[in-house]
């Protein structure tokens, strides 16, 4: 199992993969380092969130049109959800990832925070 950008303090990781195939991730709008998301919103966060997965995915030795599943957990499903639409689509474009959307209570502050499941190539 390979474990990616785990947290030395607590005992967690950003994302993993197991079996050598499968990517997950879950990933906030928080950056490293920082307490509070990025300003600006359920936008902004998914920006912050994709430029995270980018890096995980490179980890990895993918990228995102190897995901395949998303879940997006918003603070306020019918309204971020609109504002996270087009940050999406301008990152996936035409790979049509799988996704489900759930009206949660997040914390610190967030409006988004996102799983996703990614394959990665054939075992070696």
């Amino acid at each position: 199992m390979q474990f990616i950008d785990s947290d030395p303090n607590f005992p967690i990781s950003s994302a993993v993969v197991h079996n050598g195939r499968v990517f997950e991730a879950v990933i906030t709008g928080i950056p490293d380092g920082a307490s509070a998301p990025v300003p600006g919103g359920a936008a902004e966060e998914m920006r912050e969130i994709f430029r995270q997965l980018d890096t995980y995915l490179a980890a990895a030795g993918v990228d995102r049109y190897a995901v395949c599943t998303a879940r997006l957990y918003l603070q306020d499903v019918l309204g971020d959800i609109a504002a996270v639409n087009p940050v999406w689509k301008e990152y996936f474009g035409t790979h049509p990832v799988v996704r489900r959307a759930y009206g949660v209570q997040l914390q610190s502050g967030m409006r988004v925070e996102a799983a996703f499941t990614a394959e990665l190539g054939p075992a070696a």
